[in-house]
């Protein structure tokens, strides 16, 4: 998210007759709601009959999408003279946190009394969008006596698990509160927001204000809490998961801590682990196996393996090396590769299912055993083993619990404190830490420290890079974190939500994911053969774009791409083939708009509006006489004939062209800290830091090299986590029983 301050006030000499003389005691009045990003603040002139000045400050909401919303309310509300205004399309957190912020200072100016909740009885409906694009989250409100009675969410298109969540937890704390003034759920953002926005929705139905709505709840009372156990694990994800039921099963005493509001982190929304022949797939006989290696199903038989694992270590090992050198831990490849066939079937013993390991995305490993039921039952494998954890391991966790440092004594790791929900304080003494925080995919700060940039994320927030730092600010030393972060798909740098027809929405999806158009990196060089952008367009950063000319732009909206242009996530359908793209020209004016397509008279001119201090007139001309020699058969990357003829090359001379952002969306950073065989950290100088161990993203860089990105053989990260977490329990048992 790129943080930027934006400050916008619009005043009046006119009163407006919707308002009564004398409503407002003069003056200006500031509230402050939760927008997207951060804080959105609202401050509104009046006189005693009408609104004279409206002015909204957005100093971290996302450039061209919320920022929309804080540039173009000011004017709305006070042509209105009210905030129950309609918000900018694509940005409602936005768009609420300002009418909302707006609301509160006209009950301020109002005075006492203006927030006082009033509502009809009755069952009331809405919608709002939370994470799925096409599909938004349905919600009734029953309201009886002047308050909220039940809410219940229907029906969704929401990853399993965030609306059973929020139905849980968020629910009951809006019912207790008879306020939408509460925190969204970590881990569960995007459904909680869609949540508390159609609440809103029904209660101003029922005749509510909205500032009435978001009243201040009352605070829980701080509590502080302490604990001695044999080992905390920081992170409940894949990693952790594993970390603590391997520890307990052991016979040690574990507590697991997250700050999310459910366990599973990303390894809940991914498609499944590497698993290297593992023990019951190579024992039984498997019907309809898809061979990767012939691309034909056939029966594998018993006993018969399902990759040559030593070819693929040889082939690992291969990847890692650098001009001779070796840049990763060949003896921790080896050992996780060794154990990751036999951690499937562990896992299996806490209720989790797998489908028989098949090559990733058409390639010829087949070590990728996807999640039994294609992520639907995920969520219900880790509950099952978190109940198997508290009640036969005695095991004890804690969610909405933040780790905030490591406790220390004579240079020993010696527990955690931790932030809990209420503010309070959570001392664990314990004899071992396992940090499996995921990584630092969610903190734009720590991207442009170790990565140079900040790169789009698709996976979860909440990884912000607290384990890691934590260690580093004692000694640890770090491996690879530099390293590009990882990436299976391609999508635009802003998704557009504001058409009815959802194809117009894509239209920018096709125009950065097309194998028929022409991509360059940030200098405005050609980089690819673009039917390969979704899988490999990380390695030239967290953007590129597109680049067309009018002739192009032309051809698109008469008779739209040749081939359907769509992606695995993001997309709203996609754009299919030989489709006129009759509303290009609206879309792309939307999208200069937010700030992600440029379009210009000339290439310098095209240059220019990107500014990005790298894109040149001379690089992106090149480019272009390049994909004009490639329409004419002889590409430099070797894209087919065929991906040339709907919209041929850009022309060198033309009316005028248009760029448009891609970005290669990650799912996680791949390295962290750098540790051993048995998982423990590592200091600067090579030896363990006593009693502190890391799994999983927090310490995947030992698998790779820096200079190469993410080792796509199949669900390599979640496999690591899974088995990291295993060998880090069963260790941590070796080492306390010393």
């Amino acid at each position: 998210m790129l943080s930027f301050f934006l400050l916008f006030s619009i005043v009046s000499c006119v009163s407006n007759n919707k308002l009564t003389e004398g409503k407002f005691t003069p003056g200006t009045y500031t509230a402050t709601a939760k927008g997207f990003g951060g804080p959105v603040t609202v401050k509104i002139t009046v006189d005693t009959k009408s609104i004279t000045e409206v002015k909204a400050e957005g100093p971290s909401e996302t450039q061209g999408i919320g920022s929309m919303a804080v540039e173009e309310l000011p004017s709305l509300i006070l042509k209105a003279q009210s905030a129950d205004i309609d918000g900018v399309s694509g940005a409602t957190y936005s768009s609420n946190a300002v009418k909302l912020a707006a609301g509160q200072a006209l009950s301020q100016a109002m005075g006492k009394g203006a927030d006082v909740l009033t509502m009809k009885d009755g069952l009331y409906e809405a919608t709002a969008k939370g994470f799925n694009l096409l599909t938004p989250v349905a919600v009734s409100v029953n309201i009886a006596g002047n308050t909220i009675t039940a809410i219940t969410i229907g029906k969704n298109g929401e990853t399993n698990g965030m609306p059973q969540v929020v139905q849980n937890k968020l629910v009951p704390r809006i019912i207790e509160a008879q306020s939408l003034a509460v925190d969204a759920l970590t881990g569960a953002t995007a459904t909680s927001k869609a949540l508390i926005d159609a609440v809103r929705n029904c209660a101003v139905q029922a005749g509510a204000t909205e500032a009435a709505l978001y009243r201040k709840a009352s605070s829980q009372a701080k509590k502080n809490q302490e604990y001695t156990t044999d080992v905390v694990i920081v992170g409940m994800g894949g990693s952790g998961t594993a970390a603590a039921l391997s520890a307990a099963e052991q016979g040690l005493k574990v507590i697991a801590i997250d700050k999310a509001a459910k366990w599973g982190g990303t390894a809940a929304v991914t498609s499944g682990p590497m698993g290297i022949n593992v023990p019951s797939q190579v024992k039984a006989e498997i019907p309809n196996w898809q061979d990767p290696i012939s691309k034909t199903k056939r029966v594998k038989a018993a006993g018969e393996k399902l990759v040559d694992d030593e070819a693929l270590f040889k082939d690992w090992v291969e990847y890692t090396k650098v001009d001779g050198v070796q840049e990763s831990k060949t003896e921790i490849i080896k050992k996780i590769m060794d154990r990751s066939g036999e951690v499937i079937d562990w896992l299996g013993g806490y209720g989790f299912k797998f489908t028989p390991a098949v090559g990733f995305v058409g390639g010829k490993w087949g070590i990728f055993t996807s999640y039994a039921g294609n992520k639907a039952l995920t969520e219900d494998y880790f509950a099952a083993a978190y109940k198997k954890f508290a009640d036969e391991q005695r095991g004890q966790y804690f969610l909405e619990t933040e780790a905030t440092k490591l406790l220390m004594k004579n240079g020993k790791v010696v527990g955690v404190q931790a932030t809990t929900r209420d503010g309070g304080t959570m001392t664990i003494h314990a004899k071992a830490v396992v940090l499996a925080s995921g990584g630092f995919g969610g903190s734009e700060s720590l991207m442009k420290k170790y990565l140079g940039e900040s790169w789009k994320l698709y996976g979860m927030a909440q990884n912000d890079g607290a384990g890691i730092l934590m260690a580093v600010e004692q000694g640890a030393a770090t491996k690879n974190i530099d390293m590009p972060p990882m990436s299976h798909f391609v999508a635009p740098y802003s998704i557009i939500t504001k058409f009815d027809n959802p194809m117009d929405n894509d239209i920018p999806y096709g125009m950065v994911c097309s194998p028929e158009v022409l991509a360059v990196d940030q200098s405005g060089s050609r980089f690819i053969n673009e039917e390969d952008i979704a899988m490999n367009a990380y390695k030239v950063g967290a953007k590129y774009f597109t680049i067309f000319s009018k002739e192009q732009i032309d051809a698109l909206r008469e008779k739209g791409f040749g081939a359907a242009a769509s992606g695995r996530y993001l997309s709203q359908g996609g754009v299919k083939a030989n489709v006129p793209l009759s509303n290009i020209d609206q879309v792309l004016e939307e999208g200069v708009k937010r700030g992600f397509i440029y379009k210009s008279d000339s290439l310098k001119g095209l240059a220019s509006a990107i500014n990005n201090g790298r894109m040149t007139e001379k690089a992106l001309l090149a480019s272009i006489e390049g994909y004009v020699a490639g329409a004419k058969g002889s590409d430099t990357f070797k894209k087919p004939a065929q991906r040339f003829e709907r919209l041929g090359a850009p022309s060198a001379s033309s009316e005028y062209y248009v760029a448009v952002t891609g970005a290669p969306y990650i799912y996680s950073v791949c390295a962290g800290l750098d540790v051993n065989a048995k998982m423990q950290v590592l200091k600067k100088g090579g030896k363990a830091l006593d009693g502190l161990y890391a799994v999983g993203t927090d310490s995947m860089g030992v698998l790779f090299t820096n200079k190469k990105g993410y080792a796509n053989y199949g669900g390599v990260a979640q496999g690591y986590a899974f088995t990291s977490g295993k060998i880090a329990g069963e260790e941590i048992a070796v080492a306390l029983k010393k």
